[in-house]
């Protein structure tokens, strides 16, 4: 379960303008010089995609990537270093209790609404333009 959230959240990062930081102090970033008082962003987007980090199939939903890549510097829905958000543990921990709730009575299935690939909208944060799914009880 662990591996499919961080993958779900690999391809859909919720929150990427939060690895914004304002640069202190001059410094020099390879050929690029960033001047004090400067708002930097990182672009999650483009770096959870980025082929060459992850593979050929990056944008691909493969949650088993992530048993080979626990600790994926390049990973940052969460953040990194010591601004790293404080409640990402919990967070994870809350999906994962509330997910096993619900899949072990319930199953999401596409339905004819469905709207296959997902339309994104929003910039400060994501979310899908429309999500239709059916809720399907499980037999046991």
């Amino acid at each position: 379960m662990e591996y499919a959230i961080k993958e779900a959240l690999r391809l859909y990062p919720m929150a990427s303008f939060a690895n914004a930081r304002r640069c202190m102090r001059t410094t020099q970033l390879g050929e690029y010089t960033v001047e004090a008082g400067v708002d930097v962003q990182l672009d999650t987007w483009s770096l959870h995609y980025d082929k060459t980090i992850w593979g050929e199939d990056a944008d691909e939903f493969k949650p088993e990537r992530w048993s080979s890549m626990s600790n994926q510097p390049s990973f940052l829905s969460f953040g990194a270093g010591p601004r790293q958000c404080l409640g990402m543990r919990l967070a994870i921990l809350e999906e994962k209790v509330l997910l096993a709730h619900v899949l072990r009575k319930y199953s999401f299935v596409t339905n004819t609404r469905t709207q296959i690939p997902m339309k994104l909208i929003g910039r400060a944060t994501t979310r899908p333009a429309n999500l239709y799914l059916s809720v399907k009880a499980r037999e046991f």
